[in-house]
């Protein structure tokens, strides 16, 4: 058996036809990435831990296949963003060095769903600290545990957050699938920042059970890959009702997200091109990609976003973080029990928050109750806003099936609607950084986002970063 090229990307197609050709096997697939990297990570620092045991999972995969299994995900190794719990000899951190040694001894939900569907869990990522929700002004892709997570487009370019590492690691040819998770932005982000795909799937599609919370309201995980088709096999394996996490339950049917990878299906569909304001050099790698729609038999209208859409949603999220992690710290063994236990021990050693604690800081001033008027009222007028009277309403008066945004614009609208956003890569901008469109449109609308992004890809030669 010989390992696959080290310039080689696979993806999962490819390397579950090498497993079944016999010309490399999955234990040769994960070394090759465990090898990547030893050679990577210390300029990166996208991976925080890799799994002791992904060689062991590998063959258990290779002895599957031999077996005659053919499971979705077999052999494929996939990492972790590092505010999602796994089991074993991980350790489930948030970046944080008050987690530094907190072993979950659990697999989060989602996790469970991957190795059901035979995944090989690589290791933990690197994260923009507690999910970029400690403090105001720290760079993203931070951690007090993994250090800075780089753009391996450039050292001086945003990596995006707070999925840094487990977008950078996939840019980087880390490893084959990451997981990332995303409250306003956090999947969509970093993804387009690397110049990869990302799905932020309508909340409540995948189990939130087993992730360090932000917001129960916003809160999800999501698939980031290569390629479109990867990160869709991703995210039917992810997906499932969870008795612990109320937003899962009677799930609408659809078809299997894989047959909407087909771009006839686009042909005749209508998008709305929301106007943003770009520099000159945006504007026309945004108007090349939308001229590639049309080209692809999608009808192209021009739209503007209600200016409401877009409210600042920081109060929603202090007051629903505070509940959230502490019922978080309770349901572990942490010698922690509440927000100001955490804000105490980082008090207790400040060179580990060198930027400073104060969103914990606000958010400990809030009751965790939810019962203020001021929080109650507010996330009523932003799912109104940004939903009702937004999203959908613009959606439903111009006949539409998704609205397209340039490279990352206005995702924050999407997170308080609660509704699913995909985004791919396009070409590079002068600087090298990435820039890529992504598709947006109403809760459980995935196969309609897939179809129209899919169309966009076929036409489109992922950037490759200069490592």
């Amino acid at each position: 058996m010989t390992e696959p090229n080290t310039c080689f990307e696979l993806d999962i197609e490819t390397a579950q036809r090498g497993y079944k050709e016999g010309t490399f096997t999955a234990r040769d697939v994960t070394a090759y990435y465990l090898t990547r990297i030893a050679q990577l990570n210390d300029k990166l620092r996208a991976v925080i831990q890799v799994n002791p045991d992904a060689l062991f999972e590998a063959e258990a995969a290779d002895r599957a296949f031999r077996r005659g299994d053919r499971l979705p995900l077999l052999g494929i190794p996939v990492l972790i963003k590092d505010n999602v719990e796994t089991a074993g000899l991980m350790k489930t951190t948030a970046g944080a060095v008050a987690l530094a040694h907190h072993f979950a001894g659990r697999d989060a939900h989602l996790v469970q769903s991957l190795r059901a569907n035979g995944a090989i869990i690589l290791g933990k990522a690197n994260l923009s600290e507690w999910a970029n929700f400690l403090t105001e002004g720290m760079p993203n892709g931070w951690s007090g545990v993994g250090g800075q997570t780089l753009n391996p487009y450039g050292d001086k370019l945003d990596v995006g957050g707070s999925s840094s590492g487990s977008a950078s690691a996939v840019a980087a040819n880390l490893t084959l699938l990451a997981v990332g998770s995303e409250t306003s932005g956090s999947i969509i982000h970093p993804s387009v920042h690397n110049g990869i795909v990302g799905i932020k799937p309508t909340v409540g599609l995948i189990s939130r059970s087993g992730i360090i919370p932000i917001s129960r309201s916003q809160d999800t995980a999501g698939p980031m890959a290569r390629t479109l088709r990867d990160a869709v096999l991703a995210l039917e394996a992810m997906v499932g009702e969870d008795p612990a996490d109320p937003a899962t339950t009677h799930l609408p049917a659809g078809p299997p997200y894989r047959t909407c990878l087909d771009e006839r299906q686009a042909v005749g569909m209508r998008v709305g091109v929301v106007k943003t304001d770009l520099s000159e050099e945006e504007q026309v790698l945004y108007d090349e990609a939308i001229a590639l729609l049309k080209q692809s038999g999608i009808e192209v209208v021009t739209v503007e976003l209600p200016s409401k859409a877009g409210l600042d949603q920081g109060d929603i999220l202090y007051h629903e973080f505070k509940l959230g992690i502490e019922a978080y710290l309770a349901s572990t063994t942490l010698p922690y029990e509440t927000l100001s236990d955490l804000i105490n021990c980082n008090n207790s050693h400040p060179e580990t928050i060198p930027h400073g604690q104060k969103t914990f800081e606000k958010a400990d001033e809030q009751s965790g109750r939810l019962i203020e008027d001021a929080y109650l009222t507010r996330r009523l007028d932003d799912v109104y806003h940004a939903k009702t009277d937004g999203i959908d309403r613009l959606l439903a008066e111009q006949e539409l099936h998704a609205l397209v945004l340039p490279h990352d614009h206005n995702y924050d609208m999407a997170a308080k609607a609660g509704h699913p956003t995909v985004t791919i890569p396009y070409r590079l901008k002068a600087s090298g950084a990435p820039f890529g469109l992504s598709f947006t449109g109403t809760s459980y609308a995935e196969c309609d986002l897939i179809r129209l992004a899919y169309a966009f890809e076929r036409h489109v030669t992922r950037p490759v970063p200069p490592l």
